[in-house]
């Protein structure tokens, strides 16, 4: 069974790096995507499991990269999120003004949309710390990543939806 350590897999996508980050730049037009769609590659890349070996290693993370993308891509255009429940937010609000009310749900709009911009595991990240409740330390055993970049993608989540909000 062919399988990527995390050593081979880091020094796989090194080799490629730049020539990765424009490809994944092209595909979704934002740097801070496509550098963490290079970090949910090396995610990808580690879990491979093959019986078979990989003749093109290079077209094997292009391929992987593409999709990335793609899902990335498809996702932006889904459905709302599944956490948004705008009517239940709505009717359990306290009482406030027509225009506070319209002003609150387009910052809730802007965020959600803001949130769709995020890599797949910023997202997920994101969504396990503030849905779930879990710790950061907790995301990070689960997701097999450090706490500090759990921690970096939360405060980039957050400082995203800020300057959306602030715009």
């Amino acid at each position: 069974m062919l399988t990527f350590s995390p050593f081979d897999a880091e020094s796989l996508i090194e080799q490629h790096r730049q020539e990765l980050t424009c490809f994944l730049f092209r595909r979704v037009s934002c740097q801070e995507t496509a550098n963490d769609l290079l970090q949910d590659l090396f995610l990808r890349l580690v879990s491979v499991k093959s019986t078979e070996p990989i003749q093109n290693p290079r077209a094997f993370l292009y391929r992987i990269a593409a999709n990335l993308a793609t899902d990335y891509l498809r996702r932006q255009q889904s459905e709302p999120l599944d956490w948004v429940d705008h009517e239940t937010l709505v009717t359990t609000a306290v009482s406030v003004s027509p225009e506070q009310h319209l002003l609150n749900r387009q910052e809730l709009d802007l965020c959600e949309q803001t949130l769709r911009q995020l890599s797949p595991l910023c997202l997920k990240i994101f969504m396990m710390s503030r849905f779930d409740g879990l710790t950061h330390q907790q995301i990070a055993d689960e997701l097999g990543i450090s706490t500090s970049w759990v921690e970096k993608n939360i405060i980039k989540a957050l400082k995203q939806c800020k300057q959306a909000i602030n715009r």
